[in-house]
């Protein structure tokens, strides 16, 4: 072993003490120190629930379709879309997160995040949030625009972007992964 403890022989952590840690990180995030954060991605166009598509105008052929939830009188403006034919329909998910709320400078971030249960470490536009999220959530989070920390104690939502990729953390770099967030 090499560096500054050159003279000791070389250590393995037991895997035992890997799946206490483990354990310990899924309570901080499933517990109460976790935070409910949703997910928002680009809206996708989809054709009005209310009237019939006419894709040759490529907008709404003013004809309502049975079964809609707004009925009007054929030829009249649809009252759902307005006659556009389609709606732009916000794609949301929900996911649970470690949030260490912390410094304004990218740079000395990492060292200055404290878990705190207060979203006033964040009030300045260049905030900035570190967050630990499990692997299987990851192609979710890293697909997303926004992220929407919904703050614990005073129901705050804090609307966020990727600062940084997300990496894989903890000792076997296979079950969280971690990301600094900068408030929008």
């Amino acid at each position: 072993m090499s560096g500054r403890f050159s003279d000791r022989a070389d250590f393995e952590i037991p895997s035992d003490l890997i799946d206490e840690h483990e354990w310990v990180s899924d309570a901080f995030i499933d517990g109460p120190f976790g935070y409910d954060c949703i997910l928002a991605y680009p809206p996708s166009d989809s054709e009005c629930p209310n009237c019939l598509y006419d894709p040759d105008s490529a907008r709404s052929a003013n004809i309502y379709k049975i079964g809609g939830p707004a009925p009007f009188p054929n030829h009249t403006v649809c009252p759902w879309c307005g006659g556009v034919g389609k709606l732009s329909i916000p794609i949301t998910d929900n996911i649970r997160l470690r949030v260490y709320w912390g410094g304004m400078e990218v740079n000395a971030a990492m060292r200055q995040f404290k878990m705190l249960n207060s979203s006033k470490f964040v009030d300045g536009p260049a905030g900035l949030l570190f967050v630990i999220g499990y692997m299987d959530d990851l192609q979710k989070f890293a697909r997303c625009d926004l992220i929407i920390v919904n703050s614990n104690i005073d129901k705050q939502e804090i609307r966020c972007g990727r600062a940084s990729e997300c990496v894989p953390w903890g000792f076997r770099k296979n079950r969280y992964f971690a990301c600094m967030l900068e408030r929008q």
